[in-house]
C-alpha cells in the first residue's frame, strides 16, 4: 500500500497495529508509531487507543501507560482507552493498578458517551485482576456496577463473576451466579467444574460435571483440564491420572495445561512410566519439540519445567538433566532453576542443588531466585549440615528486600536449617525476630530443640503457642511427644500423649504410639512398651517395631528384638539398619553364631550394610571420612593426634566400650578398630582446622557409636571446642565434659 503511493488514514492504522500486537512484534509497532506521528495522527482517540492495546500485547507496559497518559492530559480519552489500560495492568499481573484505575474510569467516563458492549468489557476486563488478588469486597461492588449498569444478564459478565467469585473462595455466591444466568454456554459451565475443583470440592465438579455428559453440553479441553488439574493441586493423583485416561478415550485432545497437571500428579505419585508415557504423548501429538533450536514460547518452557520436576521426583537426574540442558541459559526461568534445584535438594545430591545455585545467580544469564528457591536450597544446605553455606543464604536473604511478602516462609525455611545444622541458638534468634509466625513456625522451633536435648524449651515453646491462640493439631504433639522421647522426660511425654484425645479430640496415629513406645522402651520400660503395643487400636506399623527394636539394643533384650525384627520380615519392611540392629545385639551378648546367620542372611537377600560416613567442616572445606579412611593428606596427622587424644583420656578414666566393636577377635583388636571410627577421624580433622574456640560440627550417616560417645565427653574436657556431632536421629553437644542427651539417646 505504502509503495503503491496509497497514504494510510485512521481507519487503517489500527489494523496494522492490532496485526502488531497480534504476532506480537514491538519492533513493528514502534516503527508505526513513528509513522503515525510524521503523519499527524497522535490526537486521534482511536488511533491512539490501538497504539496502549499493541504495546500491551507486546509486554511493554511503560510505552502503553505513557500514551494513556497523553490522552488523557488532552481530554480526548474515551471508555475504550481506560478498557485498554485497565486491561494491559491486568495482563502484567499489576491488579491493584488495574482496580485503582477501574475505580477512577466509573468516576470519569460516566459523563463520556458510551454503549453497552464498551460497559461489558468493563467489567470483564476488571473481574480478573479481583479473582488473581481474592479481592472478594472489591469483586462485590464490581458485581454491583454490572446490575446497576443493566450489563448484568450478559453472559461474558456472567462467566466473569462465576470465576471470579470462585478464584475468592465465594462458591455459594458463584453457583447464584451460575443459575440466575438466562443463557449459559460451555465457559459458564466450565467456570463452575473449575471453581469446585479449586476449592477441593471434589464430589460437587464430578457431578456438575457428569450432568454436562447428561445434558450433552460438549466437553472441552478446559471442563477436563479443569477436573485433572483440581484433582492434582489437591494431591489426589490416582484421580487426576484416571480422568485422563477418560480424556483421551473421550477423544478430546490435552493441551499444555492438561499435560502440566498431569505430570504434577505423576510426580507427586513417583509414577516414572506414566510419566514418561505423557512425555512421549506430548511429542507425538506435537505439544512439545524435538529440535535443539528451543521455542521459548511460555507453554513450551512450562511443559518442559514440569517435565524436568516429575522425573527429579521420580528420582531420574539423568532424564531431567537432559531436558535442563536442552533449554538454552538465556530461556530458563526461576521455576527451571527451582524444580532441578528442589529436584536434588529432595530426592538427589544436595551438593548438585549447591551447584545449581552458583549457576543460577551467576552472570550473564543470572536469575534471581524467589521464595521456593531459597527454601529448597536451604533444605540443601540442612541435609549437608552446610552451615557456612546456609548463613550465606541468609546473608543473600537480609540484603534482598524482594522476600518481605514470603518473609516468614523464608524464616520458616531458615529455623529449620539452623536447626539441622545444630546452631539452635540462631534458629531461636531468627523464630524471636519473626513478626508473623504460623504453625509452621512454633512446629519448626518445637522439632529444633527436640532434636537438640531441650525438652524444656520445646515444651516451653508448645505452651507458648497455645497462648498465642493456635490449636495443637496431631501433628504438633508428634513433634512434642519426640521432644520428651528424646529428653527422657516420661511422664510428660506420656501426659500429652493422654491429652490428645481427652482435651483435644485428636485421636493418636500409628506414629504417636511409636513415639510413645520409644519414650517408654528407652527409660526401660519395655514390659509397658510391650503392653501398648498390643493394646494399640491399629495394626502396629513398621515404625513401631523399629521403636521397640532401638530399644532392645540399649537394654539388650534379645527375645524382643527377634520377634520385632520377625514382623518387620512380615511386613517386607526390613532393611540394613534393621539387621544391623539384630546384629548388634548378638554381637552384645556374645552370639557370634547368630551374628554370622544375620550377614549371611543380608548377603543372601542381596541387603548391604551402610559403611559408617562422617563428614566435618573446616576451613578448607568439608571433609569425609569411613571408618579406617588413611586416604585424606593429613591422615599422618590425624592418627597421631588421636592417638595422643586416647592417651590422655585414658589416664582421666576413659575405659574403651569394646562390645561396640562388634567382631569376635581379642580385646587389643578391638581397641585398634574402635579408634579408627568415622567421627573419631572427622573430629582429630576438626581439631587440626579449626580455630580455637570454634565449634566443631559432624555430621553421621549412622547412629554415633557408644564408644566414640564416651570417648568424645571426656576429649570435650581437654580441648577448646565445643563438638557437635548430628546423627539420622538427633543432636549431641558435647562440652566440659558432658553431653546435651544427658545419656539418655
Amino acid at each position: 500500500m505504502l509503495h503503491a503511493g496509497t497514504r494510510p488514514d485512521h481507519f487503517t492504522l489500527p489494523h496494522v497495529l492490532k496485526a502488531c500486537g497480534e504476532l506480537p512484534s514491538y519492533r513493528c509497532g514502534s516503527a508505526f508509531h513513528g509513522l503515525i506521528c510524521c503523519n499527524g495522527f497522535e490526537s486521534n482517540v482511536f488511533i491512539c487507543n490501538a497504539l496502549v492495546a499493541m504495546y500491551s500485547r507486546c509486554g511493554s507496559l511503560e510505552e502503553a501507560s505513557m500514551i494513556f497518559d497523553e490522552i488523557t492530559q488532552r481530554g480526548i480519552d474515551d471508555v475504550i482507552s481506560w478498557n485498554s489500560i485497565v486491561s494491559a495492568h491486568v495482563k502484567s499481573s499489576n491488579a491493584w493498578t488495574a482496580l485503582d484505575l477501574f475505580s477512577k474510569m466509573t468516576l470519569i467516563v460516566h459523563e463520556k458517551p458510551t454503549n453497552e458492549r464498551s460497559d461489558i468489557i468493563s467489567i470483564v476486563n476488571i473481574l480478573p485482576a479481583c479473582g488473581s488478588l481474592k479481592a472478594a469486597p472489591q469483586t462485590k461492588e464490581v458485581h454491583g456496577n454490572a446490575i446497576r449498569n443493566g450489563t448484568f444478564p450478559d453472559v461474558f459478565v456472567g462467566n466473569a463473576l462465576i470465576d471470579a467469585y470462585a478464584k475468592c473462595g465465594l462458591m455459594e455466591n458463584a453457583v447464584k451466579v451460575f443459575n440466575m444466568m438466562e443463557f449459559k454456554d460451555v465457559v459458564s459451565w466450565n467456570a463452575v467444574v473449575a471453581g469446585y475443583s479449586q476449592s477441593g470440592n471434589f464430589e460437587a465438579a464430578f457431578e456438575l460435571f457428569k450432568n454436562m455428559r447428561k445434558e450433552n453440553i460438549p466437553l472441552d479441553v478446559v471442563t477436563w483440564t479443569a477436573v485433572i488439574a483440581g484433582y492434582s493441586q489437591r494431591g489426589c493423583s490416582h484421580e487426576a491420572l484416571n480422568v485422563f485416561r477418560q480424556m483421551i478415550f473421550s477423544g478430546s485432545l490435552p493441551n499444555c495445561v492438561t499435560i502440566i497437571s498431569v505430570l504434577s500428579a505423576c510426580a507427586s505419585l513417583g509414577a516414572f512410566s506414566q510419566g514418561m508415557e505423557i512425555h512421549a504423548y506430548s511429542i507425538k501429538n506435537y505439544l512439545l519439540t524435538l529440535d535443539n533450536d528451543f521455542g521459548g514460547e511460555d507453554e513450551d518452557l512450562m511443559v518442559y519445567n514440569a517435565l524436568i520436576d516429575m522425573y527429579s521426583k521420580c528420582r531420574s537426574f539423568k532424564a531431567a538433566r537432559s531436558i535442563f540442558d536442552d533449554i538454552p541459559l538465556e530461556e530458563r526461568n526461576v521455576v527451571t532453576w527451582t524444580v532441578m534445584i528442589g529436584g536434588h535438594a529432595q530426592y538427589g545430591d544436595s551438593n548438585d542443588a549447591l551447584k545449581l545455585f552458583v549457576e543460577m545467580i551467576s552472570e550473564p544469564y543470572g536469575v534471581a531466585p524467589n521464595a521456593y528457591t531459597i527454601s529448597c536450597i536451604l533444605m540443601a544446605c540442612a541435609h549437608l549440615a552446610a552451615i557456612r553455606i546456609g548463613k550465606q543464604i541468609h546473608a543473600y536473604v537480609l540484603r534482598h528486600h524482594r522476600y518481605e511478602s514470603s518473609a516468614y516462609f523464608v524464616a520458616n525455611c531458615l529455623i529449620d536449617m539452623y536447626s539441622k545444622c545444630g546452631d539452635v541458638d540462631t534458629a531461636r534468634h531468627v523464630f524471636d525476630s519473626m513478626s508473623q509466625k504460623s504453625a509452621i513456625s512454633w512446629t519448626s522451633m518445637m522439632t529444633g530443640y527436640g532434636m537438640h536435648g531441650r525438652g524444656s524449651e520445646a515444651l516451653d515453646i508448645f505452651d507458648k503457642m497455645r497462648k498465642a491462640g493456635f490449636v495443637p493439631d496431631d501433628i504438633t504433639f508428634l513433634v512434642v511427644l519426640y521432644a520428651c522421647s528424646h529428653c527422657g522426660m516420661v511422664d510428660q511425654g506420656l501426659s500429652y500423649f493422654d491429652s490428645m484425645s481427652a482435651d483435644y479430640g485428636l485421636t493418636p496415629r500409628a506414629e504417636h504410639y511409636a513415639c510413645a513406645i520409644d519414650l517408654l522402651a528407652r527409660s526401660g520400660r519395655l514390659d509397658k512398651a510391650w503392653k501398648t503395643v498390643k493394646d494399640m487400636p491399629m495394626e502396629p506399623t513398621a515404625v513401631v517395631w523399629v521403636a521397640l527394636l532401638s530399644a532392645c539394643r540399649v537394654h539388650s533384650n534379645v527375645e524382643l528384638a527377634e520377634h520385632a525384627l520377625n514382623k518387620l520380615v512380615e511386613m517386607n519392611a526390613e532393611n540394613d539398619g534393621s539387621y544391623t540392629l539384630i546384629s548388634n545385639i548378638y554381637a552384645t551378648a556374645g552370639r557370634w553364631k547368630d551374628v554370622a546367620r544375620i550377614r549371611h542372611l543380608m548377603k543372601k537377600s542381596g541387603i548391604k550394610k551402610r559403611p559408617g560416613c562422617s563428614w566435618v567442616q573446616g576451613q578448607k572445606g568439608t571433609a569425609s571420612f569411613f571408618v579406617g579412611d588413611r586416604s585424606h593428606p593429613l591422615s599422618p596427622q590425624i592418627y597421631a593426634l588421636l592417638e595422643s587424644l586416647i592417651d590422655r583420656i585414658k589416664a582421666m578414666g576413659y575405659v574403651p566400650e569394646t562390645n561396640f566393636a562388634l567382631h569376635d577377635v581379642d580385646e587389643e583388636e578391638k581397641n585398634n578398630l574402635l579408634v579408627e571410627h568415622s567421627e573419631k577421624l572427622a573430629l582429630a580433622y576438626g581439631l587440626l582446622t579449626t580455630s580455637p574456640g570454634c565449634p566443631i560440627r559432624i555430621t553421621k550417616n549412622l547412629r554415633v557409636c557408644g564408644d566414640c560417645h564416651s570417648a568424645f565427653t571426656y576429649i570435650s574436657k581437654i580441648v577448646d571446642h565445643e563438638i557437635v556431632v548430628r546423627d539420622p536421629s538427633r543432636f549431641h553437644h558435647f562440652k566440659n565434659g558432658s553431653c546435651s542427651c544427658g545419656g539418655y539417646w
